[in-house]
């Protein structure tokens, strides 16, 4: 019988501190679920009424509902055209109506016409001159999603470095980024992904990607840009590309370079063709030996690629540049 007394009593305090506990986490869920919760503002460049972010009261610019969101705040823009230059402040979501008629042009092309920080997230908009039509900065994470990005004095996304992590990666999906006086992507070293975009009749290369990027790159279509297509380096670098479509490209398809540093770059499954110098060129910047063993091991192509009919050649032999 004690031990039996003994049992009992442990069941007790058990169930007790279980009770105990689940008062406890229901006691905390409301205050986490306020503090995740997102407010949003409305923007409506047709108001001409009282303005208080409200739908039924919208602000009638973006710079007016960005001094007043906070970092869950989500911004809703109607059709319409915003001549501004517009700062994401960190954690700040814009929503466009309508990627074709929710226009924000730059008011001065001295400044990028929309610049991005951390935790940042553009949808549904056309992005219209600036020096830069998107700049990201330093170390931010940013999401840019069925945008239009073109008629830059610059590039028409330009990157600024960040460190090799999920926390810090930019992300550009269904996008065209066009007509910029620039290249259309510029990033330096960070992690990338670039999905289901056309960058397209830029004055630049259709993306260029510096030495120690991490970048995945798939099913683009990167056309009639007036230097190549992509430009890309070895070194320190780890870029997957898949499933692109790199075409009528004024220079090289895509231009490879290598400085001596190990990296990787995978061609995989893409279309390469009639581009007006090489498919793929390969350009060395540096003299050391046994260049054609690590070049062999550090571009590699897999899968089906399809390379032909570019004005030189398809894949060249290696150029050697030391100066």
């Amino acid at each position: 019988m004690p031990n039996l007394s003994l049992k009992i009593s442990e069941m007790s305090n058990i169930k007790r501190f279980a009770l105990l506990l689940s008062m406890v986490i229901l006691l905390s869920l409301p205050a986490f679920s306020l503090s995740s919760k997102r407010s949003n503002l409305y923007v409506d460049d047709n108001n001409h009424g009282s303005e208080t972010g409200s739908a039924s009261h919208p602000y009638d610019t973006i710079s007016e509902a960005m001094k007043e969101a906070d970092k869950k705040t989500d911004i809703h823009i109607a059709k319409g055209s915003y001549k501004e230059n517009v700062e994401i402040k960190e954690g700040v979501r814009i929503y466009g109506e309508d990627k074709d008629d929710v226009i924000i042009e730059a008011k001065t092309n001295k400044e990028p016409t929309v610049l991005m920080n951390d935790e940042t997230v553009i949808n549904k908009v056309t992005i219209k001159k600036g020096k830069y039509g998107i700049r990201v900065r330093s170390e931010a994470e940013a999401s840019i999603i069925n945008c239009i990005i073109k008629d830059s004095k610059g590039d028409g996304i330009h990157i600024k470095e960040g460190k090799i992590k999920d926390s810090r990666k930019v992300s550009i999906s269904e996008s065209i980024i066009k007509d910029n006086d620039g290249a259309g992507i510029v990033s330096a070293k960070r992690k990338l992904s670039i999905t289901e975009s056309e960058i397209k009749d830029n004055k630049g290369d259709g993306i260029d990607i510096l030495a120690g990027a991490s970048a995945w790159i798939y099913k683009n279509s990167i056309t009639n840009n007036v230097k190549s297509g992509m430009k890309l380096r070895i070194d320190q670098s780890n870029i997957w590309t898949k499933r692109n479509k790199i075409a009528h490209n004024h220079r090289e398809g895509i231009e490879v370079s290598f400085f001596g540093g190990s990296g990787k770059i995978n061609i995989d499954r893409s279309a390469i063709f009639q581009n007006g110098n090489y498919g793929v060129a390969k350009v060395q910047r540096a003299l050391f030996g046994n260049n054609l063993g690590l070049w062999n091991s550090y571009l590699t192509f897999d899968g089906e690629n399809n390379i032909g009919e570019n004005r030189i050649g398809n894949i060249s032999k290696i150029f050697i540049i030391t100066q």
